[in-house]
């Protein structure tokens, strides 16, 4: 069986946006006017004159950065919060060697909550009044947002007015009177094609541009139920000697749960007996699950929570008998892909024949725990 890809997710949405922030030295505490909510994307759109890299406080990550090029020192870049822990409102980036430093903090609700970063970019230009800045590549999945962040560096004071490309919307800018210009947009809905965006401003000076696409959270829904397994395992070979004997093996089980219902579901196992292939089986009750554990798959919206006592017993007979629950999961959990490991226990009792045993296991997944 294979795991389908999911739907693509629910629609990203700005939910607030904090006034851009101009300072002088090496400090930038981007705000917002009220606290985050748990689970938002948090963006910081940053900018500084020296060129140097920024250091960002605890659970932020930097996305695309950028230095100009040109006589003229300057630098971009994009950093995110993913799935913030909610309450925050402030943020505080350093760099060196800087006398201005701008940019301004954003929240993003509908956004993947793991890995939210699907495709960005980078670019520079010397004495020029626009710039193109696009993506490496293509995002993978459609209705995502697209964020930039521009640096615009100067010799001389100037009064810069930034116009952002066709189809994006300003975030800010700090375009009056000022050495190093700073300015955002965003672009929401993006689809499966590069992303691009032209700046342009009324002077000619020395670019760094950045650009970052942030995937929509997953939805888990608008498909089917699956389950995909690896086509064989092993358990360690047994050296006979008179005793008692157990070895122990994992198998990890993909249930993909596209559906969108809420029903849960549960997977269940057969087996036939273990056979040397000359007339000598292993117990009927030879092999259990003693444990499990489930990690989140590609989409995941949450994990299972699971039901079953162990250890349980993996059916067994010449003709696999009716199947039993290994594992499930709660009406309104597992919905998405979940990898699930089961850990499998085998007894080879003192009187087993030598050779090589093998067996056939069946699973399948099934709605409702």
């Amino acid at each position: 069986m294979t795991v389908g890809a999911g739907p693509a997710g629910a629609a990203i949405a700005n939910v607030r946006i904090g006034s851009v922030v101009t300072s002088s030295g090496n400090s930038l505490a981007v705000t917002m006017s009220s606290s985050s909510t748990a689970g938002d994307l948090l963006v910081a759109t940053i900018s500084n004159d020296s060129g140097n890299a920024f250091s960002g406080p605890s659970g932020w990550l930097q996305g695309p950065a950028v230095s100009t090029t040109g006589s003229n020192t300057g630098r971009a870049a994009v950093w995110y919060y993913p799935n913030n822990p909610g309450g925050i409102s402030s943020a505080t980036f350093t760099t060196t060697g800087a006398s201005v430093v701008a940019g301004q903090l954003s929240e993003w609700s509908g956004v993947a909550a793991s890995s939210p970063l699907d495709v960005s970019g980078t670019n520079t230009a010397i004495n020029a009044s626009s710039i193109t800045v696009s993506t490496s590549g293509a995002p993978t999945v459609t209705g995502g947002v697209g964020i930039t962040s521009f640096d615009l560096a100067m010799s001389k004071s100037q009064s810069i007015t930034f116009t952002p490309g066709s189809g994006w919307t300003n975030l800010g800018s700090n375009g009056a009177s000022v050495t190093n210009a700073y300015a955002a947009d965003y672009k929401l809905n993006v689809g499966t094609s590069t992303v691009s965006e032209l700046e342009s401003e009324n002077k000619a000076w020395d670019w760094a541009a950045t650009i970052a696409v942030f995937k929509p959270a997953p939805t888990c829904s608008g498909g089917s139920l699956s389950l995909s397994a690896p086509s064989s395992a092993s358990f360690s070979a047994v050296t006979l000697n008179g005793t008692d004997q157990t070895v122990t093996t994992t198998l990890q089980l993909t249930p993909d749960d596209e559906t969108g219902s809420g029903s849960g579901w549960n997977i269940t196992g057969t087996s036939t007996s273990f056979d040397d292939g000359s007339g000598h089986t292993l117990s009927t009750s030879a092999t259990s699950v003693t444990g499990a554990s489930a990690t989140a798959g590609s989409p995941s919206c949450n994990l299972p929570s699971n039901s079953i006592g162990y250890p349980v017993t993996l059916p067994a007979g010449s003709s696999p008998p009716t199947a039993v629950k290994l594992y499930n999961a709660a009406t309104s959990t597992g919905k998405g892909q979940t990898n699930v490991t089961l850990t499998f226990q085998l007894s080879v009792p003192a009187n087993t024949y030598h050779g090589t045993y093998t067996s056939t296991w069946t699973f399948a997944v099934a709605s409702g725990p």
